[in-house]
C-alpha cells in the first residue's frame, strides 16, 4: 500500500505513522523491516529496490521517504533550469507504474510537512496513494481531543478545565498531550479541575505577566508590586520576568500599530505570532486600552533596567522593583501616559 501523509499537525501525522510501524510486527523485528530515506537519498531505483525486499521474520515491510515532494517542489521554484525539469519529469513518469512494482507485503509512505495544492507531483501521487492530510484542529475538536485523551488514561476533566487548557496551549497537540499526561498523574483518583490547570500548566503561569503589565500601565504600584512579589516567590526569576515583560510590551506596540492599520481581526493572531486564544485576546485588550506613549515609556524602562543589571549598576530584584515603582509613579501622575479611552 502507498500512503501520502502530510500537513501541519505533526502529532497526528506521527501517530498515524506509528500505527503503520506497529503493523510491521513485533518491536524486535521492526528495525530489520523498516527503512527510512531522506529526500536527498531517494531515487526511483532505491525506493523500488527497498520496497521489493521481502519481510524478515515479520508480517510486513515499511519504507518511509521523508520530504521528497516538498524538496522537489523547492527545486522547481528555485528555477534550476533543465536539470530540475528533467528530474521532475523522471518522478512524474515513475509514480503511475509504482503500485505494480510493490509486493502486497510492503507499505510505502511519503512523509511530508505542509504541501501546496499545486505541488508538481501531487496529481501523480494522489492517483496511486491513500492521501491523509493532517491540519490543525478547530476549538471544538480540540476540546473533544483533550476529553478523549484524559479518558484514555482512566481520568476525567471538568469542562472549564478543558476550555482553559485549550485556550492556553492552542493547537499544539504535542504540548497538549504532555500537559494532559502531567495533569492526569497530578489528579489521580479525581477529576482534573481548573485550579489544577492553573497550578500545573506552565503557559498559564505566563499569563500572570498580563496582570503585571496591566497594573504598571494603570500606574497601580500596589497591585504591580504584589504581583511581582508573588511571581518571584514562586518559580519566576528576574531575567525571566524582564524578558516576558519586554516581549509583552513589544507585542502591544505591534498590536497597536496593526489595529491602527485596520488589519482584519482574523489576521492579527498570525501577524503577532500568537496562536492561543486567551493570550491573543488579552494582548488585543491591552493594546486597545493604552496609548503608545505609555507602552514606549515602559519599553525604554525595561531596556535601561536590563543594562543596569548586566553592568552591575544595580542588583536584579532591586532594579526590577525600582523600574516598576518609577513607571507606575510616572503614569499615575502624568497625562501623557494615561490609559487610552475605551
Amino acid at each position: 500500500m502507498i500512503y501520502l501523509l502530510h500537513g501541519t499537525d505533526s502529532y497526528s501525522l506521527r501517530a498515524c505513522l506509528d500505527e503503520l510501524r506497529a503493523a510491521v510486527g513485533m518491536i524486535d523485528v521492526q528495525d530489520a523491516n523498516i527503512t527510512s530515506l531522506t529526500a536527498q537519498d531517494a531515487t526511483p531505483a532505491s525506493i523500488t529496490g527497498m520496497s521489493q525486499a521481502m519481510p524478515f521474520l515479520a508480517e510486513r515491510r515499511l519504507v518511509i521517504v521523508e520530504g521528497l515532494l516538498g524538496s522537489l517542489a523547492g527545486e522547481g521554484r528555485g528555477g534550476k533550469g533543465k536539470a530540475s525539469a528533467e528530474k521532475l519529469a523522471d518522478w512524474q513518469d515513475y509514480f503511475p507504474g509504482l503500485p505494480e512494482q510493490l509486493p502486497p507485503t510492503s507499505d510505502l509512505v511519503f512523509l511530508e510537512g505542509q504541501l501546496r495544492a499545486n505541488n508538481p507531483l501531487m496529481k501523480e501521487v494522489k492517483a496511486v496513494a491513500e492521501v491523509k492530510e493532517f491540519g490543525n484542529m478547530n476549538p471544538n475538536d480540540l476540546r473533544g481531543w483533550v476529553q478523549n485523551r484524559v479518558m484514555e488514561r482512566n481520568g476525567s476533566i471538568t469542562t472549564n478545565a478543558v476550555q482553559l487548557l485549550v485556550d492556553m496551549i492552542g493547537t499544539d497537540l504535542w504540548a497538549l498531550a504532555s500537559e494532559v499526561e502531567k495533569l492526569s498523574l497530578y489528579a489521580t483518583g479525581r477529576a482534573i479541575e481548573i485550579e489544577d490547570v492553573e497550578e500545573m500548566v506552565v503557559s498559564v503561569k505566563e499569563v500572570s505577566v498580563f496582570a503585571v503589565v496591566d497594573a504598571v500601565l494603570e500606574g497601580n504600584r500596589t497591585v504591580a508590586m504584589r504581583s511581582l512579589t508573588k511571581m518571584l516567590e514562586g518559580e519566576a526569576t528576574v531575567p525571566y520576568l524582564l524578558s516576558m515583560l519586554g516581549r509583552q510590551v513589544r507585542l502591544l506596540l505591534l498590536a497597536k500599530e496593526l489595529i491602527q492599520q485596520q488589519v482584519p481581526q482574523g489576521e492579527l493572531g498570525s501577524r503577532l505570532g500568537i496562536n492561543s486564544a486567551y493570550p491573543l485576546r488579552k494582548t488585543l485588550e491591552q493594546a486597545r486600552r493604552f496609548i503608545p506613549e505609555a507602552l514606549r515609556q515602559l519599553h525604554t524602562g525595561l531596556l535601561d533596567t536590563d543594562i543596569a543589571i548586566k553592568t552591575g549598576a544595580q542588583g536584579e530584584r532591586l532594579a526590577l522593583e525600582f523600574l516598576v515603582a518609577e513607571v507606575c509613579q510616572s503614569i499615575s501622575g502624568g497625562s501623557r501616559a494615561r490609559p487610552a479611552p475605551r
